[in-house]
């Protein structure tokens, strides 16, 4: 492909990924179609070139616009593939996995990012958001875990497919959850069985990621103890370590 061709091929790879951003469902077999296409574009590049140079740039547009649109559409299949199936919703699941996110503290509990390295009882996605929230009754003994980034832990939770809000005009939940490759949501179980119990299985698991949302936890614990009481502290933790759920408190006061 000739210089002049190149801008052109792009312009078209750009069109043909909005292109598939319009349409209501993915094309099947993206994944074969792009490959297909990638041989015929570079078949058709050696056959044209030396044709004109109209032609030429024909070629790289629609070539371009073909192969924007079935790699968007293979990156959003490969996106949406982990799926919850629906017989799965609600029922006690045991899973094994990393927290690999911080953990944010509220009045019910606590939520984290959860990396599940097995599941029992039925498939899971690998990435999952989940609450642990603490007791309502007296008689429910439900000790909210310690979690902090990096821990393995077992635990017996209940899941959904990502759900959000119908309102056009507000924050897109489910969106922002499949940016994230969250591919389902849930809460901890209080009560699991005797053979499956919460715990915590490793204080630490090795990786660059984990060893990274650690020491954003430990700035973020830092920060929060020299600022007690202080209503920007959140603000500050938001600047320094990018955790920005707590400045809804600093708007409520």
């Amino acid at each position: 492909m000739t210089t002049p061709a190149m801008p052109t091929f792009i312009l078209g790879f750009a069109a043909g990924a909005y292109w598939l951003q319009t349409q209501a469902a993915l094309p099947a077999h993206a994944g074969a179609t792009l490959v297909v296409a990638c041989l015929a574009c570079l078949l058709a590049g050696y056959a044209l070139r030396h044709q004109h140079a109209l032609l030429r740039l024909f070629s790289a547009l629609t070539g371009g616009i073909i192969l924007g649109f079935f790699w968007a559409a293979w990156l959003a299949q490969l996106a949406l593939a982990p799926q919850l199936a629906l017989a799965d919703e609600g029922r006690d699941i045991t899973v094994t996995g990393i927290i690999a996110s911080l953990p944010y503290h509220f009045e019910q509990g606590v939520r984290f990012n959860f990396v599940v390295e097995k599941a029992v009882g039925a498939p899971v996605p690998p990435l999952i958001a989940l609450s642990w929230y603490k007791g309502f009754r007296d008689e429910v003994t439900n000790v909210v875990g310690d979690v902090q980034p990096g821990e393995r832990w077992q635990l017996t939770v209940r899941l959904q497919r990502p759900h959000g809000n119908a309102n056009p005009m507000g924050f897109d939940y489910e969106v922002w959850l499949l940016e994230q490759g969250v591919r389902a949501t849930g809460y901890v179980r209080p009560q699991p069985r005797a053979d499956t119990p919460n715990v915590r299985l490793d204080s630490f698991v090795v990786s660059f990621g984990n060893v990274v949302e650690a020491c954003r936890a430990a700035l973020r614990a830092r920060i929060e103890r020299s600022l007690a009481g202080k209503p920007y502290a959140g603000v500050i933790v938001a600047l320094v370590v990018g955790d920005q759920r707590a400045i809804a408190l600093v708007k409520d006061n």
